[in-house]
């Protein structure tokens, strides 16, 4: 029982590390997703699987050597805390888990490295519309994110860079 309660205990906080550094520092770094769906599915699992792990943290948290009262005490809370962060996911689920920055078009390649591209983007909400815009030179990292700078294409090397034009994830008729 000792070996569960601590294969819960480390996956819980591993997974509320990752959650929480997701949802603070990890929005305000220059580095995204390279491909939104892969995005969406991250964002997914972090807001539906935190109440799961809230509930999860009774199995390492209650034990046989502490009171009763300290016991039942963790029993109320928890699933206290568990539907608090539901919400709490649920009002998140729009700002953090929907939106994608989408490639409207891609302007510029790099003449070295072609997977260095400068592009145009829309914020894409889904169904709450399109948000702002954006020019910015991503830079693939691993091929699972990229990170972003955001640039003024009147201010490039102009010789570093291939004008293409072409038609970014956005399609049309």
């Amino acid at each position: 029982m000792k070996i569960v309660q601590s294969i819960f205990k480390w996956l819980t906080l591993t997974f509320f590390v990752i959650a929480i550094f997701a949802m603070t520092i990890g929005q305000a770094l220059p580095i995204e997703f390279a491909d939104w769906k892969v995005m969406h599915l991250f964002y997914d699992i972090i807001l539906q699987g935190l109440p799961i792990a809230v509930l999860l943290t009774l199995v390492w948290t209650i034990k046989k050597e502490r009171l009763k009262r300290i016991n039942i005490t963790i029993g109320v809370l928890t699933p206290l805390a568990a539907v608090l962060v539901f919400y709490y996911t649920i009002s998140t689920m729009f700002s953090v888990g929907f939106s994608a920055w989408v490639n409207w078009e891609i302007i510029y390649e790099n003449r070295e490295n072609s997977s260095k591209t400068i592009n145009r983007q829309m914020l894409d909400s889904g169904a709450l519309c399109y948000g702002p815009k954006r020019i910015v030179q991503l830079s693939p990292i691993l091929g699972i994110w990229n990170v972003v700078t955001v640039v003024d294409t009147s201010e490039i090397n102009k010789t570093d860079w291939v004008l293409v034009q072409k038609q970014g994830d956005m399609k049309f008729p």
